[in-house]
């Protein structure tokens, strides 16, 4: 997709971090009369780097890392200094889901395997009145959305299958409690794991970047008269502002995504 620099995440690490954070991907398939099917799916991501196809294990390292660069994009800090690239955007990505052995997804990119797949996150809607007191057409949302294209197919490999169970286990249940799989587990062995190689990836986030400061305060202000403080401070939070103790709101410096 074409995005305005401005709306364009450009850093693949936070495309990344969001996909790990997100849980509800939307496959798009196409049918056999042209139409496009799309349908909701858990979903895991993974990457690999070399020409072996060895996968990056996307550790609790890495996930330290990610909540660091958050940290310091949150405070407005630049994190040139203090972190690295721990991911490249020149890295192969991998989309694997789990899924009936039969149905018309599964018909569909048997029969065509370009896929799309897309991650969004609904930050806020915007009512118009934050804008202009009377014409509706200035109502607005806050979102972040990672748009995929790719080639689908069913995984037959059962060792690459338990390792993409394994990893969406870590990602769903990181509380453990349960025996890893295995590319001898019953399980595994019946189970439909679709594959996404993706050769597309792109992120479009709208949080208010565009705005002035002044202005993206005044609209945080509104918004947590509309949603209240609880509600409120997670929204501001995507948006890159805090809420201080005494009730003060405090902006990073610039938005960089």
């Amino acid at each position: 997709m074409q995005l305005t620099s401005r709306f364009r995440i450009k850093d693949i690490n936070n495309i990344i971090g969001f996909l790990n954070e997100n849980h509800v991907g939307r496959l798009a398939t196409i049918d056999e009369n042209g139409y496009p099917q799309v349908i909701p799916m858990n979903f895991v991501h993974l990457i690999t780097a070399d020409q072996d196809g060895k996968y990056i294990d996307i550790s609790n390292e890495n996930m330290r890392y990610q909540q660091k660069a958050n940290k310091d994009m949150d405070n407005g800090e630049s994190n040139s200094d203090t972190t690295k690239n721990v991911y490249r955007q020149t890295d192969s990505h991998i989309i694997y889901m789990h899924s009936h052995h039969k149905g018309e997804k599964i018909e569909n990119l048997l029969r065509n395997s370009k896929v799309g797949f897309e991650v969004d996150k609904e930050i806020c809607f915007l009512p118009s009145y934050y804008f202009h007191s009377t014409d509706a057409s200035f109502a607005d949302t806050l979102y972040t959305s990672i748009v995929i294209k790719g080639k689908a197919s069913i995984v037959s490999d059962n060792k690459e299958k338990a390792l993409a169970m394994n990893k969406m286990m870590q990602k769903y249940q990181s509380e453990g409690s349960y025996d890893e799989l295995t590319q001898d587990s019953k399980s595994i062995i019946y189970l439909t794991v679709i594959k996404i190689n993706v050769e597309t990836i792109e992120g479009k986030y709208k949080i208010g970047q565009e705005w002035t400061s002044s202005f993206r305060k005044d609209i945080a202000k509104k918004i947590i008269e509309r949603e209240g403080i609880i509600k409120a401070r997670e929204i501001l939070k995507d948006m890159k502002i805090n809420i201080l103790e005494k009730g003060e709101l405090e902006l990073p410096f610039s938005i960089n995504m």
